[in-house]
């Protein structure tokens, strides 16, 4: 009988981040975040990232 355990790894993910100031659109501002974690993980705490204060100011962040 062989039993087995499942370890997530924890790698760095890149989080991109796109921000939309005063509504313009045209010119985002990006920014990359960095995090080391597994990969749900890292996809939640870059989720966590987004806002929203109307359509004037938000923030989109996704895992590259």
């Amino acid at each position: 009988m062989f039993s087995f355990a499942l370890f997530s790894c924890k790698k760095t993910y890149q989080c991109e981040c796109i921000r939309i100031v005063n509504g313009e659109d045209w010119n985002p501002i990006v920014t990359n975040v960095a995090i080391e974690d597994t990969k749900n993980d890292a996809d939640a705490a870059c989720k966590s990232l987004n806002f929203s204060f109307g359509w004037q100011d938000y923030q989109s962040c996704g895992l590259k």
